[in-house]
């Protein structure tokens, strides 16, 4: 049930999230704002919520999820129905950067977190099968905004978005809850963690906070999850604007963020599966060789066709390695503090998925192409490869030991 539950909650709010480049060749042609400008609400977004994501995993880690969950529910949907009636850019930056970023900080961490410490045996399926909802958002979000635009407008489109996030995510966000004995005061830090389970609940093994910080391999983690999260916000947030600019309409282009949502699922679940079976790191290992080789293959200007096939690779890649570092961050780290924990992991991503749109948006304003981008993109892959290596030196399922 919480596993569901979770699942509603990531989908109902990424589900109108994931529409960011839908609206951003609209909005270009509505204001003429440079594709570069309008990315940079996506940058603020991403960095104020990662900052924001140190004080929620705190909070999760000692309160659990259920209150926090339906606040950033009702808070994002809020901030989408508020947009609708947006301006100027500030006011874009304003709703879209900043006050989103309180709405979206915990819809990734918290139920990451939450599913992390009920289940071990099967930790990679039960993380596949939640970030799934993630991706099933870019199957049915992208194509939506698309037909609510082109029927209705973009500014009723947002407002209609609202609505659907607020129906699906903030229902869902009651039924979380932490497992029995896993949430509460002493659930970071005192003797609760040490005590056998009870009634199906999970023992809070692990490092502290405090002797997380202080490990090399959380630093190592941090800055292989943010180029991975330089290289995906990138290609989500300009792919549609990438296939239209090769003719094609807003709703073939956006198919395109779909077939990454396919793709996203599939590897979800198929890497969460072979996590578990086959081991973390050789898991990563193939997620980011099939990463390399998709991206490069992008920049020969493929047909169609084939990109469409490329962005579902990339989208199966992408998803498994995304999993990977989660289910890696928990064998290293354990669950005693591993909302904080993330929280300085999350931020390293969302650093990471800020400049990339960014950048690419920047560089196509001066190059008139995203050739380069999706290069440094391909490049940045290779460096988080290697800083993942470094990071989990020898994992076998092992957790960062205590001192005595």
């Amino acid at each position: 049930m919480v596993l569901a539950a979770c699942f509603f909650v990531l989908f109902g709010v990424w589900n109108s999230h994931a529409a960011f480049g839908v609206f951003l060749p609209v909005l270009s042609q509505e204001f003429g704002w440079s594709r570069g400008a309008i990315s940079v609400a996506a940058s603020i977004q991403l960095i104020a919520g990662g900052a924001i994501a140190f004080a929620i995993g705190g909070l999760s880690d000692r309160h659990g999820p259920r209150l926090i969950l339906a606040s950033s529910a009702l808070m994002a949907g809020a901030v989408f129905l508020l947009t609708s009636g947006v301006a100027t850019l500030w006011n874009f930056y304003l709703l879209q950067g900043l006050l989103l970023a309180v709405g979206m900080s915990s819809i990734y961490l918290v139920p990451t977190t939450t599913i992390s410490r009920w289940f071990i045996d099967r930790r990679g399926l039960a993380l596949g099968i939640l970030l799934a909802g993630l991706h099933l958002a870019f199957i049915t979000g992208p194509p939506l905004a698309a037909f609510l635009i082109n029927r209705f407008g973009w500014r009723a489109a947002y407002a209609l978005l609202a609505g659907i996030m607020w129906v699906i995510a903030i229902p869902a966000s009651l039924f979380t809850r932490f497992p029995p004995g896993a949430s509460g005061s002493g659930a970071v830090g005192d003797g609760l963690s040490r005590r056998a389970p009870e009634h199906g609940a999970i023992a809070l093994e692990g490092a502290t906070f405090r002797e997380a910080l202080v490990d090399r391999r959380l630093w190592h983690l941090v800055v292989a999850w943010l180029l991975l999260g330089f290289a995906w916000m990138m290609v989500v947030v300009h792919l549609v604007s990438h296939v239209k600019d090769r003719g094609a309409t807003l709703e073939r282009a956006s198919l395109a963020l779909t077939i990454f949502g396919i793709g996203a699922i599939a590897g979800r679940l198929l890497f969460g599966v072979a996590a578990d079976k086959l081991g973390t790191k050789s898991t990563f290992w193939f997620c980011q060789i099939l990463q390399i080789v998709t991206l490069a293959w992008l920049l020969t200007n493929p047909p169609l066709w084939a990109l469409y096939l490329l962005m579902l690779l990339f989208g199966m890649g992408a998803a498994g390695s995304d999993t990977a570092v989660v289910k890696a961050a928990v064998e290293v780290f354990g669950v005693r503090a591993i909302g904080a924990t993330m929280g300085i992991l999350s931020f390293g991503w969302r650093c990471g998925a800020a400049l990339g749109p960014a950048a690419a948006g920047f560089m196509y304003d001066a190059t008139g192409s995203y050739l380069v981008a999706f290069g440094l993109a391909s490049g940045g892959l290779v460096v988080s490869f290697a800083f993942f290596i470094l990071g989990t030196p020898s994992l076998h399922h092992q957790v960062a030991p205590r001192p005595s």
